[in-house]
């Protein structure tokens, strides 16, 4: 038996809690006749006593106005109501079990209710017992009998099919006077934490193969989704049979739920695998192809213009930090271009400054105005480093930031790069372009990073070349490639960073006196302007050298290689671009990225005919 001031809780308890129909059954229940309606409306209840109004969410108890959190079912006589409002409303202790998927239900009187999700079967102090009818979430909502909730606390329940109420009392409870209705409503309950119900639907249950499947995720929580997996869910699928599709979510408080669903494929054919790749990879996306096909493309022949004076320094050597020190340093002047790429095995962390030293023996100043920056890290993973800084440089505006060098002087320059602290293990790449009034010394400079890298200069040492990675200064570190003729009638290809077809450019480590060659070309700006490509041809890229993760700025539009990871082999290829059904002028700017190897090969592939 509950205790009086357990009886009172209860009351908020079911008023939070419940709105619906309980049929009295059996010798506890009482029938209430009309001549009772006004002694027990909603607005006299009485103590001790509380009243759900059914097929609404309101409720009384002792006068006092309650919501239920989900209202009442009734289902095969059943009636089911909302255990957790239940549960928190009479200050009972509720527990979650993720590996039974069961709820308990503790008084402070010791009785411990227990159910499992989708079981008619629950246990009272650890003895089992019917609950009759299986419990189930609704709307993020666990949903219980209420019968079985209240027998174990020794309550009554009556209905009153008039007025459209349940009526509950604790057993041997009398009517005292009605009371009056208080002036200030009890606060609603504090919700408490649902799992989250796992639902998803296709648009059909049969599909033909390379048929496209849509899937649409109903699922819901009451404090939100934070992780969704689906397993299996293929955009289409090209072997007959069935194929079964499974969707699992995780709220904020890690309960999960998880649905599962079968479709059916027929023999039917609508597109291969190939076709269906061909047309439906989404841009960004890769698909698989078979290397040696690739190789069968003819390969394009073209020209490459170098107009204009753009400097690159390459800054790659040594590539792994291992010193404080000067990674290289030139007098240059007009507009340059940097590529630093570098991974810290300091066990200190450290920072790269770019110093700008104005050597002028005239006592002119000399002035260095930041352009285009892209840097990527400082992360773990080289080739998201790589992609990344070439992402944001294609996309960035040009700074304009400009630093003026007395005669004799240094000065920091493309601060944004030295803000960047390298921890041990991190790689940094950065591309950054600069603009010089007249002949500076711009110095890749390499010092712990709480040190001054303007006071430390005149102490550091040239570090020597590591013999493996490019470093120096090359001229010409802009190429235009410029196709007139049309593309895409068939199967061809452009080879990109091979030297043979692309050729490498030639430059100087000014550190060492060494001749230096940009394998890869590194750093160099590719304009592809593809004149005439010719409806519906899709434009790939496939990676020759092993890996390659990239950014491309296609028409504008910047498109990474891949979208979530990379090219992984010559066996895969990444959608740039599709033209429509008329001839396009198509324009491609780009750089080899860092931490990907070279070749390229860029595809040009007629697409199948859509089925209508």
């Amino acid at each position: 038996m509950l205790r009086k001031a357990s009886i009172a809780a209860l009351s908020v308890l079911i008023a939070a809690a419940l709105a619906g129909t309980v049929h009295a059954e059996g010798s506890e229940t009482e029938n209430v006749d009309n001549s009772q309606a006004a002694v027990t409306s909603a607005s006299q209840s009485q103590s001790g006593q509380w009243i759900i109004m059914q097929q609404s969410s309101k409720m009384y108890a002792e006068g006092q106005l309650f919501l239920a959190s989900q209202p009442t079912v009734e289902a095969k006589g059943v009636t089911f109501v909302a255990a957790r409002s239940l549960g928190t409303s009479l200050g009972l202790k509720v527990t979650y079990y993720a590996a039974t998927k069961e709820y308990e239900f503790t008084s402070a009187d010791g009785v411990a209710i227990r159910y499992k999700l989708n079981s008619a079967s629950y246990k009272i102090n650890g003895a089992a017992a019917s609950a009759g009818g299986a419990v189930y979430v609704k709307n993020g909502t666990l949903m219980v009998p209420l019968r079985s909730f209240v027998t174990p606390l020794q309550m009554k329940l009556a209905v009153n099919n008039s007025l459209k109420q349940i009526i509950i009392t604790s057993s041997g409870t009398t009517a005292p006077p009605t009371p009056t209705p208080p002036t200030t409503p009890t606060p609603p309950p504090v919700p408490v934490n649902e799992p989250p119900a796992a639902s998803f639907t296709t648009d059909k249950q049969q599909y033909k193969i390379g048929e496209r499947v849509v899937y649409t995720d109903q699922s819901t929580d009451d404090k939100g989704i934070v992780k969704t997996e689906w397993t299996n869910n293929g955009t289409a699928f090209f072997e007959p049979g069935s194929q079964t599709i499974s969707l699992k979510v995780t709220d904020k408080e890690g309960l999960t739920s998880e649905v599962s669903q079968t479709i059916v494929i027929t023999d039917e054919v609508l597109y291969t695998k190939e076709q269906y790749d061909r047309l439906f990879t989404p841009i960004g996306d890769k698909f698989v192809i078979p290397a040696a096909s690739v190789l069968q493309m003819p390969a394009i022949n073209y020209a490459i213009e170098e107009s204009g004076q753009q400097t690159l320094i390459r800054a790659n050597s040594p590539e792994t930090i291992v010193e404080e020190g000067v990674h290289y340093s030139d007098t240059v002047s007009g507009n340059v271009r940097f590529l630093i790429h570098n991974q810290n095995s300091r066990t200190s962390p450290v920072r790269i400054y770019i110093v700008a030293t104005n050597e002028n023996t005239d006592g002119q100043p000399v002035t260095v105005t930041t352009g285009k920056i892209g840097i990527g890290g400082p992360s773990t993973y080289v080739s998201a480093t790589g992609k990344m800084a070439l992402a944001r440089y294609l996309e960035s505006s040009v700074q304009g930031k400009t630093t003026v060098i007395p005669a004799g002087e240094s000065r920091v320059t493309l601060t944004s790069v030295s803000d960047q602290v390298l921890t041990t293990g991190k790689v940094i790449t950065a591309h950054a372009d600069v603009q010089t009034s007249a002949a500076v010394r711009l110095s890749v400079v390499v010092v712990d990073a709480d040190k001054d890298p303007l006071a430390m200069l005149p102490l550091l040492p040239a570090l020597p070349w590591d013999g493996k990675h490019a470093r120096g200064t090359f001229e010409h570190g802009d190429r235009t490639i410029t196709l007139p003729a049309p593309i895409g009638g068939s199967a061809s290809r452009i080879v990109l960073g091979d030297q043979t077809y692309d050729s490498y450019q030639k430059g100087y480590d000014a550190l060492s006196g060494f001749e230096q060659t940009n394998i890869g070309n590194y750093g160099v700006n590719y304009k592809l302007v593809l004149e005439r490509v010719q409806p519906n041809t899709l434009i790939a890229l496939n990676a020759r050298g092993g890996h390659y993760g990239g950014s491309f700025l296609v028409n504008g539009k910047l498109t990474y290689m891949t979208n979530e990871n990379i090219l992984t082999s010559s066996g895969e290829a990444g959608v740039l671009y599709r033209t429509g059904n008329t001839e396009e002028n198509v324009t491609i700017v780009f750089s080899p990225a860092s931490g990907s190897n070279l070749p390229i090969h860029m595809m040009f592939i007629p697409l199948p005919a859509i089925v209508q």
